[in-house]
């Protein structure tokens, strides 16, 4: 008696196969892939044969998609603006700064900026890792996206100034020290784990912002109100 083992059809065996990436798929994985690596190990500690096995590609791969170094790392913070979903922020951006609405205009740049980072703290790792090491990226973040948010920035706080609703100030110096609150409230966060300022972006964003535009000394009628010694009269 003989039997006979179930044979599979070709249509079957093809359903079963792996699909294939596509070029732009495999591209997106390989700047994913290095994205990770380089925000564990740094520029220096990472190699393309690295990448390649990770993403489970040869290194001739990673050429054929990035013919320089320079085309990946471009690629990774062109893939970080659209995780950002930058064109929508930027377009958000605009439309409050026409509406002079300074508090909602400054919230939601901080706000912006302490969900990304919480979001992703692999990117800030990313950027310190290229700035401690002198590599290229950190110049190529810089020129191509921070310049801009701070000229942004710098323009609107001039432009107000200008208006008479704030003082005089260095508007570039203020842009950097707006920015600089959320930024340093995720790198503590992610650095160091510290949880001595807590709260969601909503909550964080209004008490920076708050800070920012109204300062921590009271109105100097108020000071002088509590400052002033208080006589006591003896009454008889």
């Amino acid at each position: 008696m003989t039997s006979s083992l179930p044979t599979a059809s070709p249509r079957s065996l093809l359903a079963r196969a792996p699909r294939r990436m596509s070029g732009e798929d495999r591209r997106q994985q390989i700047v994913r892939v290095a994205m990770q690596r380089f925000s564990e190990k740094g520029f220096n500690g990472v190699t393309t044969k690295e990448i390649a096995a990770a993403a489970g590609v040869s290194e001739a791969i990673i050429f054929r998609h990035f013919a320089t170094k320079q085309d990946l790392y471009a690629a990774i913070l062109d893939q970080k603006m659209k995780d950002a979903d930058a064109a929508t922020f930027w377009a958000c951006m605009r439309e409050l700064a026409a509406e002079r609405d300074d508090r909602r205009f400054f919230e939601a740049i901080m706000r912006h900026v302490i969900e990304r980072h919480r979001a992703d703290y692999s990117f800030q790792r990313l950027l310190f890792f290229s700035a401690l090491e002198g590599h290229e990226l950190s110049e190529m973040f810089f020129r191509l996206y921070v310049r801009d948010i701070f000229d942004f920035l710098g323009d609107y706080i001039e432009t107000r100034i200008r208006e008479g609703a704030f003082r005089e100030v260095n508007p570039q110096a203020a842009a950097r020290s707006l920015f600089a609150m959320p930024f340093l409230q995720t790198m503590f966060e992610q650095l160091h784990g510290d949880a001595t300022v807590t709260g969601s972006p909503e909550a964080l964003a209004r008490a920076y912002t708050a800070i920012f535009l109204d300062g921590v000394r009271q109105p100097v009628a108020d000071v002088a109100e509590t400052s002033s010694p208080v006589r006591k009269v003896r009454t008889s």
